[in-house]
């Protein structure tokens, strides 16, 4: 276990972005620190347990490394938290192989190929939520897979995941299901200890989204303080991510064959051809030997699947990495299949002398292919020498004045500005006063109010950026 997350983390560290990057659509990345620095309220639904966890660790690395870049310092949290989820990878994979010889250089594979997958490794060099959501669907699938008879360890997972990301929910159907099938005695006894489970946990979770309402009646103002919901409608529309509702179930009915080509197409990426036939071959192996396994795995990656079709985003293909987490699971499975199979077709003499001989080439041969495709991932992948958005605040820093007024309309831009100005504090040291304000959250009444808060000397600030323009020229 140990040596694979500490593989995962040099390769993470190596490729890390050096500072705030628009990269693997990570433009919301400066505004989580952001966000964290002026202990405000990210975009919905708030990512509470993101938010508390970022503090902490900017707090520390900045006591251990003042001088270092700050966009930097919150990168490496993702780095850590997705080498966590390799290292918990072995061991679930370790946990289901307990009866199998070389169960651990098995588990190696199955953590290599979590931690050089493409969707978690760029995920793993940014700034995002999304690495700690790796960490805690992988912590699920270690409890609904090596501890079956457990439910309990629902609470504390579903608590945590509540707090950082309510796509974890999809998952679900497979927890209840793991529980209630395995035990043909007491099936009805672990599924109401898994429902309260989960019932408290999500409980649990939703309070850390008190946090918000707490940091939103302060005074003055976070600057980033989406909702600015001290009241309970702009609570509600935060948390429930009413400004992305339109969204879902959004796709044009002429580009759902589109949609589904997309989601098919980045499975294959992260597998491969070969390596999804050996997922698909792991899984077939499943429902002959093992179909509760099979069905828990399908209800595991199915909800995912539609909810990322159906999510008429840029981005939907980062839900997806829990899909590739259990496919990964498959993978292994189908890779011990293939070393049977070959063994039992070789030689009796040559078994008799080298009874393992099939399970050391396919292990061999699975950890120098996964070898050679993270090399072939690499720079497409790496964020070693990427520097747009740095370079993009550079540029304006050079042009602006005190008291300039900028206006922005996409997340890119206007992320990295609230970066500039209110996170690492660069742009504020060139132009004091600096307004930024963004055209598309006027439409929001929660936003001009917030805007009235932050620049009340400012003209026209909470009407709309056409009246900002006309009071405040010459």
């Amino acid at each position: 276990m140990m040596l694979s997350t500490g593989f995962a983390f040099l390769l993470y560290g190596w490729t890390l972005a050096p500072g705030i990057t628009w990269a693997h659509h990570g433009a919301d990345g400066s505004e989580l620190i952001a966000a964290a620095i002026t202990n405000g309220v990210p975009h919905p639904p708030g990512y509470p347990l993101y938010i508390m966890l970022l503090q902490g660790w900017l707090a520390l690395w900045g006591k251990m490394m003042p001088a270092s870049d700050l966009g930097w310092r919150a990168n490496l949290l993702s780095a850590v938290l997705a080498a966590l989820s390799v290292g918990v990878t072995v061991l679930t994979s370790a946990g289901l192989l307990r009866e199998r010889s070389y169960r651990w250089w098995w588990a190696m594979v199955a953590g290599v190929a979590w931690a050089t997958s493409p969707l978690l490794w760029s995920q793993a060099i940014i700034t995002e939520v999304y690495a700690l959501h790796a960490l805690l669907v992988a912590l699920l699938g270690w409890a609904l897979l090596t501890r079956p008879h457990q439910p309990w360890w629902l609470l504390p997972i579903t608590a945590l995941a509540v707090a950082n990301h309510l796509t974890y929910l999809l998952l679900m159907p497979a927890a209840l299901y793991a529980y209630w099938s395995v035990d043909g005695d007491a099936r009805w006894a672990h599924l109401r200890v898994a429902l309260a489970a989960f019932g408290i946990g999500a409980l649990l979770g939703a309070l850390f989204y008190v946090r918000i309402p707490v940091v939103a009646t302060a005074a003055p103002p976070a600057a980033i303080n989406w909702g600015y919901a001290d009241n309970l409608p702009d609570f509600l529309w935060l948390v429930s991510g009413s400004a992305y509702r339109s969204y879902l179930f959004g796709v044009p009915t002429d580009q759902l064959f589109q949609r589904v080509a997309g989601w098919a197409n980045t499975i294959v990426f992260q597998l491969t051809p070969v390596g999804l036939a050996f997922a698909m071959l792991g899984l077939a192996h499943l429902d002959i030997h093992q179909p509760r396994l099979r069905t828990l795995g399908l209800l595991w990656v199915l909800p995912i699947s539609l909810y990322s079709i159906v999510y008429y985003t840029r981005d939907s293909e980062i839900y997806l990495l829990a899909l590739v987490w259990m496919m990964i699971v498959w993978l292994t499975m189908g890779l011990i299949a293939s070393a049977d199979w070959l063994q039992v077709r070789m030689p009796a003499a040559r078994r008799e002398a080298m009874p393992a001989l099939a399970t050391k080439l396919v292990l061999g041969g699975s950890l120098a292919a996964l070898l050679l495709l993270a090399g072939f991932h690499w720079p497409a992948t790496s964020l070693r020498t990427d520097s747009a958005a740095v370079e993009y605040l550079e540029a304006v820093g050079d042009v602006i004045e005190p008291g300039s007024i900028i206006v922005t309309m996409g997340d890119q831009k206007t992320f990295a500005l609230w970066y500039g100005n209110w996170g690492n504090r660069e742009l504020a040291q060139i132009a004091p006063d600096l307004v930024i304000v963004n055209d598309s959250l006027y439409q929001f009444a929660w936003y001009r109010r917030l805007l009235s808060q932050l620049y009340p000397h400012v003209p026209n600030v909470d009407q709309s950026v056409q009246a900002l323009i006309a009071g405040n020229q010459g």
